[in-house]
């Protein structure tokens, strides 16, 4: 080896640390996510710098997933065949239905999002024979099939279809929605009430919906008092992940940070110096 010192950018991104993190992130996958995925978990540098090592298709075939290749922007479709094939490597030597943390700390959030849009955590638990947590002995469900029915019934019949997310929330329902989703999902219960899907842009305020004023707003607030910038786990947090995730899509952290002139955040030299031991 050379006597080279290694940059900075290029202290702790081995080969070795980068499939250390690639297993940790990719644990239960069998298709190779997204460059979104990777931001919304905070490994935006670990993309980067296997990007910089071989590239996310050679990657891939090192750490044994399957590599799709994708045109821009295209994001894959979850179908049932899609749930139960990414489930089964993640549920398998399971009895209980695994936790919410269970699936972030697996980074496969978006599964666990259609699970319980493509019937939910109760039948995916019938399907793969497994019990459901018992948090609490002797608790009782609060959402039963009969609440659901008369809390939401009025809102359906009143639209004629199925509320869009932004509806339900303008109709003080998001609990009703959680429960949907844990008991049956939004295919049982649209097909229980016979109404149509809610229209793919139906024009209600949206709280996902991102600009770029809305973002340097945020931000401004966000990092008000700060000289550095957060690192992601703060964002997290501070329930601003989102936050985090938008600024990523739109223009890139470095370009936010620089805009709010705010320093890098200090766990990077931390981290770095880490790497070299």
């Amino acid at each position: 080896m050379g006597s080279a010192k290694p940059t900075a950018r290029a202290i702790g991104w081995t080969d070795d640390a980068i499939e250390a993190q690639l297993r940790r992130f990719l644990r239960g996958r069998q298709v190779w996510p997204r460059y979104a995925e990777f931001v919304a978990a905070g490994h935006r540098g670990l993309y980067s710098a296997l990007a910089r090592r071989g590239g996310a298709r050679s990657w891939a075939r090192r750490m044994g997933v399957e590599w799709v290749k994708r045109p821009p922007g295209h994001v894959p479709r979850w179908t049932p065949q899609r749930v139960a094939a990414e489930l089964d490597p993640f549920l398998a030597g399971r009895d209980v239905w695994p936790s919410r943390d269970e699936f972030e700390a697996a980074g496969l959030n978006l599964l666990r999002e259609a699970v319980n849009r493509l019937g939910g955590m109760q039948e995916w638990a019938r399907k793969f024979g497994l019990r459901r947590p018992n948090n609490s002995a002797g608790s009782t469900r609060i959402w039963h099939d009969e609440r659901i029915e008369r809390e939401v019934g009025p809102l359906v019949k009143r639209l004629g279809r199925w509320p869009s997310k932004g509806e339900f929330r303008q109709a003080g329902l998001q609990s009703a929605q959680s429960a949907i989703y844990r008991y049956g999902g939004v295919q049982h219960w649209r097909q229980h009430f016979a109404v149509p899907s809610a229209p793919a842009h139906t024009k209600v305020p949206d709280r996902r919906i991102w600009t770029e004023q809305r973002i340097e707003r945020e931000l401004r607030d966000y990092c008000a008092g700060r000289s550095d910038w957060p690192p992601f786990r703060e964002f997290t947090r501070d329930g601003k992940a989102r936050l985090y995730h938008a600024a990523s899509l739109h223009g890139g952290i470095g370009r936010w940070r620089k805009r709010l002139g705010l320093r890098p955040p200090r766990r990077t030299h931390t981290a770095a110096r880490r790497g070299r031991t």
